[in-house]
This record gives C-alpha cells, structure tokens and sequence, in this order.
C-alpha cells in the first residue's frame, strides 16, 4: 500500500508540469493574438489619419546663386568652376515632420547634357511647418573634349554675351514622414531647379542679380 501511495505521489509533479506547460503556451498564444490586433488597429489608425491629413510636398527654392569661377580654357578641354547656391527647403504640412534620409545633389551645365558636379549631404530632420536652408558649393573642373566640346562652347559663348550662365540643380532625396510616434514609408521626391546666374564680368548682369526660383519637385503621392 505504501509503494502504491508513493507511485502516486510521483505523478502529481508530473500532471502538474504538464498543466503549468499548457497554460504558458496558452498565455503566449493569447499575447500574440493581442499583438496582432494591436498592430492591425495602428495600421488603421495610421491609414486613416494618412487619408484625413494628405501630406503636402516640400516647397524647395533657389535664393541665391553665384559664380566666383566659370571658365572654358581655350587651350586645353577644360570647364573650370565654383557654383555656389542657396536654397530654402520648405515643410508645409502642420501634422508631419520630415527625415531627409538621403540628400544628392548634381549640377548640370549645357541644357542638362554636361555633368559638372555632385556631392551627397548629411542627414537631415525638419520639424512640422518649417523652414530649412540648404547650401550646396561645387568647386572643380570638368573635361569636355570632341564633339562635347563644340557644343559647350557654343552654349558658353551665348550665354557668355549675353552676361547670364544657365544650369540646372537636381536633388535626389529619400525622405520619411512622421506623425507623432508612427513614421511612413520612404517617398523619393526628385527636385528640379533651373538656374540663370549673372557672370561676374558683365556689369549690367551683375545689377540685374539672381532672381530667387521655385524649383520643381516630384510629389509625395
């Protein structure tokens, strides 16, 4: 009667592992259901705060604009420069802020066919209805040979008599937006800013300055 007792008293450990082994699975099975229900319901939340509030594209201008080196030697196929531009980035929306998680920006000469520049910025961050300046510098030189070299001189002696050099700046951005704690999705607006700078040796374009620009940018949506 004793071993019987004892054989018995051993198997309530057992019963017992068992039964605390299926309340854990039953309580981790009951935590991730509650997961799931919690992200479908941010999910939805997010959707319909997107819907109600449509983001508005970064406003982007060019406000200042010189040329302290433009030059396209005679003697050897080179494009001497250093453009310098400044830019106001524009946050218009009121309920997200913005990260800039790329930002690359090139320089074009000759109608958009001569690549005279490029370079990569920082991260940045932009809080909700804000204004950003950004200032780009591309200081260098440029080889142009053959055919290539026909045609840039062609533009620069234009543009060099009538006293203004035309380029075109483009940025290459990656962007995330962000409402109170919730980011989106990367969007990759592309801008466009079409520039006239007065050269430095031509007095009345000198007067006539750099007209501020509104450049052009690919939207959100």
């Amino acid at each position: 009667m004793l071993s019987m007792g004892q054989s018995k008293a051993h198997h309530i450990p057992s019963t017992s592992r068992k039964r605390a082994g299926f309340s854990f699975y039953t309580l981790l099975c009951y935590l991730v259901k509650i997961f799931t229900i919690f992200l479908i319901a941010i999910g939805i939340v997010v959707l319909a705060l997107w819907l109600i509030y449509q983001p508005e594209t970064i406003k982007v201008s060019a406000v200042s604009a010189s040329l302290s080196r433009f030059n396209l030697s005679s003697s050897s196929d080179h494009l001497a420069h250093n453009l310098t531009v400044g830019l106001s980035f524009r946050n218009p929306n009121r309920k997200y802020s913005i990260y800039y998680e790329r930002v690359e920006a090139e320089a074009w000469y000759d109608g958009g066919n001569l690549q005279i520049g490029d370079l990569g910025l920082p991260r940045m961050f932009q809080g909700r209805k804000s204004t950003m300046p950004v200032r780009v510098n591309f200081d260098g030189g440029t080889a142009v040979a053959g055919r290539e070299r026909q045609e840039v001189k062609q533009s620069y002696d234009r543009e060099k008599a009538e006293g203004f050099f035309y380029f075109n700046l483009r940025f290459y951005l990656t962007v995330r937006l962000k409402m109170v704690v919730v980011k989106s999705v990367k969007f990759k607006p592309d801008v466009n800013c079409y520039l006239r700078i007065p050269a430095t040796f031509n007095a009345s374009a000198i007067v006539a300055g750099f007209n501020s620009t509104k450049c052009d940018v690919k939207s959100f949506s």
